[in-house]
């Protein structure tokens, strides 16, 4: 996605001040680290849900017009502090054996898009086609967002059933279930004819990176939760029952992704590092923080959630990441690693040290605990993910001032060893038959015109070949005239002029792992419960926990944002 450009550059200022005390780039852009990454307080689900309740945001239910199977048609209006956006849904059912969590599917039994304004009857029969037939359709600016799912094979029918009799869901039956709608793809940013993110006012509360589609997943959610319990009491008509309070916010929404989320991250390295600064500047905020009885009570809190979470979730395989159940005795010794520091005069930054030293899901988990102290970030968030991901190629710059700033941001390509032969294994492609990138090895694939230009750490290495064959003196302009093909490499050099941008590996490299980027990707969108089904696609679930739509309008004046940010490390409800 295109992100407007940022006033200043803040970020850069609030790195500058704290350059001694924020972690290096060596090691938090490490595969492992990316690979250990969380949810935290700075995600975009958390920041959205903290905005929605600062705001005083409500949301309405105008139409909700499903028959007993939860078929037909439902709008969630969005009061946005004077602003109304709508969330519109078409829902249906298919066949389990048409359910799928591939983009390219053409069935689907949810499809929905997020609307500026009002919208009526009329606008819903113009919209239907439209959006229900999703890549096909065409949209006017008004559309923000354009999603689409399915309903969990597993535990859609079965809370249904359970509800309409009168029970609560039994948690040995509903196990690892994190939802009961699972979602695909949040398009939006100007596709198929929507809005672009620079089309944004000033002034619009969507106007961020990701919130509307933020917005649009807890709608999506809260659509789900609401047409299970519709569909159970039309089933079960005055023995049905909602959900209680154990479970009424415990479900979130699916979602499954894959390769697709790689090339964005290697292709955009100042957004990349927009995220991970964000990150890792309130970390230095905490790490320097003396000691408080309310900052001690508010992670003491957090952890043992945290403990209660991981040990009521499920111990399948989660290869290459740990499983819940793995990581409960880890969130007990963190426990254990605070008291013992709890006295220092800086005990966050000694629970951090005590941290680093641990293994590395381990370390990523105390980051984002303690991070839920911090609250300077939360005020600058918004401004600091705009970003200005323009790049302009000075002709008069040498070979030698070249060959300087690739040795100074990309000396860590030596780590790698470019010059294997397993180094230059897959090309990364968008596959003609579906659309979706894909990698395959470089010998089934002939045309390299489809080729999605990833490959930056072979692209640095070639240029830095190039370059140690010129005249230190010669200029930029010149080089490039004689070797044109190299244009790519130059821009991406000068591109890459933030501290946290460059992923430290090579996708082209045979024994790559892209499900260490992809969980650092979902999880600064905030999502988690990470069960990869290989070793490129995963599965996830966002907004478990959360408050839901009524919880916003019972929220009192003055409410903030407390009860909008509490909600991270939901248990699994014990009750039958």
């Amino acid at each position: 996605m295109t992100t407007a450009p940022m006033v200043g550059d803040r970020l850069a200022e609030l790195l500058d001040a704290r350059s001694g005390q924020l972690r290096p780039a060596s090691q938090v852009m490490a595969p492992e680290v990316l690979g250990a990454a969380r949810l935290h307080r700075y995600s975009f689900s958390r920041t959205l849900l903290r905005r929605m309740a600062d705001g005083g945001w409500r949301v309405t239910r105008p139409i909700f017009d499903l028959d007993d199977q939860g078929r037909g048609q439902a709008v969630y209006q969005i009061d946005l502090g004077g602003r109304a956006v709508s969330f519109v849904a078409y829902t249906k059912t298919i066949d389990e054996s048409e359910h799928s969590d591939r983009v390219v599917a053409t069935n689907w039994e949810i499809s929905a898009c997020l609307v500026e304004g009002v919208v009526d009857h009329d606008d819903l029969r113009d919209l239907e086609p439209e959006v229900v037939g999703q890549e096909s359709g065409r949209f006017t600016s008004r559309v923000m967002v354009l999603t689409r799912g399915n309903r969990s094979v597993r535990f859609f029918e079965y809370v249904i059933d359970q509800l309409a009799t009168g029970e609560q869901p039994d948690p040995d039956q509903v196990a690892d279930a994190g939802y009961l709608m699972r979602s695909t793809a949040f398009y939006g940013n100007g596709k198929f004819g929507m809005r672009s993110f620079l089309g944004y006012e000033n002034d619009h509360p969507l106007r961020v990176p990701y919130r509307a589609q933020a917005l649009c997943a807890w709608l999506f959610r809260e659509l789900s939760l609401d047409t299970v319990e519709h569909c159970a009491h039309r089933r079960g008509g005055h023995d049905a029952v909602g959900l209680d309070d154990a479970w009424r916010c415990y479900f979130g929404l699916g979602n499954a992704t894959g390769l697709g989320l790689v090339p964005y991250a290697f292709n955009h390295p100042r957004v990349l590092h927009a995220w991970v600064a964000a990150r890792e500047i309130a970390l230095a905020n905490v790490r320097a923080m003396p000691g408080t009885p309310d900052r001690h009570r508010r992670l003491r809190e957090v952890i043992a959630r945290a403990v209660e979470h991981f040990g009521s979730g499920t111990a399948e395989d989660c290869t290459p990441f740990l499983s819940p159940q793995a990581l409960a005795p880890a969130a007990g010794r963190v426990a254990a690693a605070f008291d013992a520091c709890a006295d220092a005069y800086r005990p966050y930054g000694d629970l951090y040290l005590w941290a680093a030293d641990q293994d590395v899901e381990t370390t990523e988990l105390v980051v984002s605990l303690l991070i839920e102290l911090d609250t300077e970030v939360d005020e600058l968030i918004d401004e600091l993910l705009l970003v200005d991901e323009a790049v302009t190629v000075d002709p008069t710059m040498t070979v030698g001032q070249a060959g300087e700033l690739l040795g100074d941001r990309f000396g860590w390509i030596d780590d790698l060893d470019l010059r294997s032969a397993d180094a230059d294994h897959y090309w990364w492609v968008i596959s003609q038959n579906n659309e979706e990138p894909r990698r395959v090895p470089r010998e089934r694939v002939e045309d390299a015109n489809q080729h999605e230009p990833i490959d930056i750490a072979l692209r640095i290495d070639r240029l830095r070949t190039v370059l140690e064959g010129c005249a230190p003196d010669e200029t930029l302009s010149s080089v490039l005239a004689r070797f044109p093909e190299q244009r790519c490499a130059v821009e991406r050099l000068l591109m890459s002029d933030r501290t946290y941008g460059e992923p430290r590996d090579n996708p082209c490299d045979r024994n790559y792992l892209p499900l260490q980027l992809q969980r650092l990707q979902l999880a600064m969108y905030g999502m988690d419960n990470f069960k990869p089904k290989s070793t490129d696609w995963l599965r996830v679930t966002f907004f478990q926990g959360a408050p839901r739509a009524a919880d916003f309008a019972d929220a009192g004046a003055g409410a903030g944002a407390a009860f909008a940010d509490d909600w991270i490390f939901p248990v699994r409800p014990v009750t039958g």
